[in-house]
């Protein structure tokens, strides 16, 4: 009774619900002693469900495993290595400290896409005079912005990765960008528009300098262990990605196929 659910506590706690709930665990056992008795535990289709729910929890058990050992050694790196100290912070205001005293937020849109020749084909549509509202609908991978028409919410310095953010705040509004490679894929930009802001002081923005040292640090951090590692990414499998995926034979010509898993 204490395992049921917050919103019954309440009701099982009254001498009613009690009952009630006596009930039901007598009419499970009651059910569940005939099921055994008449065998339906050996059945094919019973064993075959079990060993079907054994795969998936050990598949979760495998991915829990890994998720802790990730996140127990990126709490010991932030602790270590990639931690920033308050003089780095100090460091990096001061030599940037007209972005603070006159900062400037921006409003943009984007087109994401996993592949260079997918971000030629989009710049090639916009320079042809389609929309770009259109173009970032159609074929944005960005889940969260596309159906926006690639609007994304209004961004400061030091919000958003630094390849992006350097694109946009160089752009004129209402001009569109080049492809801009970053590590979530190759991105075209269009500037709405940019405003100024009050300034900021240093003990309203060490925090935020501090988070986005530290998030350099790891990117750097993760690049020299991939180049040691030796990966490389096969960009004709990533194209792949791209293609819609047939229906499979036992799926319903009245049901959705499941889209292609994105990385």
């Amino acid at each position: 009774m204490r395992d049921t659910p917050p919103a019954y506590q309440h009701y099982v706690g009254t001498e009613e619900g009690r009952k009630q709930y006596l009930q039901l665990i007598i009419r499970e056992k009651t059910v569940l002693a005939k099921a055994q008795k008449e065998g339906i535990n050996r059945d094919a289709s019973y064993e075959k469900a079990i060993e079907k729910f054994k795969d998936h929890q050990a598949s979760q058990l495998a991915e829990y495993k890994d998720s802790l050992l990730v996140e127990s050694y990126l709490r010991k790196l932030r602790s270590k290595d990639l931690a920033a100290t308050d003089a780095e912070v100090q460091g990096y205001y001061d030599a940037h400290r007209a972005m603070y005293d006159h900062p400037q937020e921006v409003l943009a849109s984007h087109i994401l896409v996993n592949t260079r020749p997918e971000a030629e084909q989009g710049l090639k549509r916009l320079q042809a005079g389609e929309s770009f509202d259109k173009v970032a609908r159609e074929v944005s991978r960005d889940p969260s912005s596309a159906a926006q028409g690639g609007r994304l919410g209004p961004f400061r310095h030091g919000t958003l990765v630094p390849e992006f953010e350097d694109a946009a705040f160089k752009l004129q509004k209402g001009e569109t960008s080049g492809i801009v490679q970053t590590q979530f894929g190759f991105h075209i930009i269009k500037k709405m528009g940019q405003r100024d802001l009050p300034p900021r002081p240093y003990a309203e923005v060490k925090e935020d300098i501090r988070r986005q040292l530290e998030r350099a640090k790891f990117d750097q951090w993760v690049t020299k262990q991939e180049s040691e590692l030796g990966v490389k990414i096969d960009e004709s499998a990533a194209a792949l990605l791209s293609l819609p995926v047939a229906p499979s034979a036992d799926v319903s010509p009245n049901e959705p196929a499941q889209e292609t898993p994105k990385p």
